[in-house]
């Protein structure tokens, strides 16, 4: 089974929330999966709130000697990578993120992997996260936000993957807030018809407790797509 990259159009698009969510999904079917954040910027104390998350809502717990390999580059500005690094007077390396990421696929079954913002958020030295996901060559699900700009925000996205030539799994279209249902269908379709993508899931607008059941149908067809 391969690994999966999960990236989004922007920041608070919800990456952790699906991070979290196809996690689970895949541990409630008996896979030995693990999340991974190979860079994470805003770091109170050290600690990595969104794989803290991903892996409490999956009920898995490892040491901190394993966490650092999960999540091996943490910062407590909350900026940018590249700028994080730089005022920590350290530097990213978008190859040994990418053989870190395949040695801890070499332990795991499936390796759900989160990246920092968006596609092109910049890494240093020249390289941006797509660098780092052309690197793995894991398919990648896309997470977008249905808010007014989703259509331009999600395409331009698409269009940059596509053209470097990364495998995009789907696009897995998140709710934040209450819909419009005119407005989300048409926004759900015309992704769907000028991403040239499948729209995996759209997760519902909801103030309740974490959807897991939901997850478990995404999972089921992610499933079949990574093996």
């Amino acid at each position: 089974m391969k690994s999966v990259f999960i990236t989004g159009t922007d920041t608070d698009c919800g990456k952790t929330f699906v991070t979290a969510g196809i996690l689970n999904g895949f541990v409630s079917m008996g896979i030995n999966a693990v999340p991974a954040k190979p860079v994470q910027t805003g770091c109170k104390n050290g600690v990595s709130d969104d794989l803290e998350f991903s892996l409490k809502t999956a009920g898995l717990r490892f040491s901190e000697e394993v966490k650092n390999r999960l999540c091996p580059s943490r910062f407590t500005p909350a900026c940018s990578p590249h700028l994080a690094a730089e005022l920590a007077g350290t530097s990213l390396s978008t190859a040994a993120m990418a053989s870190n990421l395949k040695d801890l696929q070499s332990s795991y079954q499936c390796v759900v992997a989160e990246g920092a913002g968006g596609i092109l958020v910049p890494l240093g030295d020249g390289k941006t996260m797509l660098d780092l996901m052309v690197l793995l060559d894991w398919p990648v699900v896309l997470v977008s936000s249905d808010k007014l700009g989703t259509i331009n925000h999600t395409l331009l996205s698409l269009e940059a993957l596509h053209q470097a030539g990364v495998d995009v799994a789907g696009v897995v279209v998140n709710h934040t807030v209450p819909p419009c249902p005119l407005i989300s269908t048409s926004n759900t379709e015309t992704i769907r018809k000028y991403g040239r993508t499948e729209i995996l899931a759209e997760i519902p607008y909801s103030t309740d407790s974490f959807p897991a059941q939901f997850f478990l149908g995404v999972c089921t067809e992610l499933k079949g797509i990574l093996s």
